[in-house]
């Protein structure tokens, strides 16, 4: 965890493995597997969202950057 108390990229990334394997097992059963989707899709979506935030970020710190190098 981080110092915020939230998962880290890593270990939700760790867990939501750890969802799809269980999901795959044939052997799952059919009364947790709700709450096992629920679960994955919000991991997505929380992973998805720190990707488009690191993306910006990344974008952000080489325009300026670049626009750094263009005024010398």
């Amino acid at each position: 965890m981080d110092d915020t108390g939230k998962q880290t990229y890593e270990e939700e990334l760790t867990e939501l493995t750890a969802i799809v394997d269980e999901i795959g097992l044939e052997d799952c059963p059919v009364d947790k597997l709700e709450s096992k989707v629920t679960r994955a899709a919000e991991l997505i979506m929380d992973l998805r969202g720190r990707l488009a935030s690191t993306e910006l970020t990344v974008k952000n710190v080489l325009e300026g950057i670049e626009s750094r190098c263009k005024e010398n």
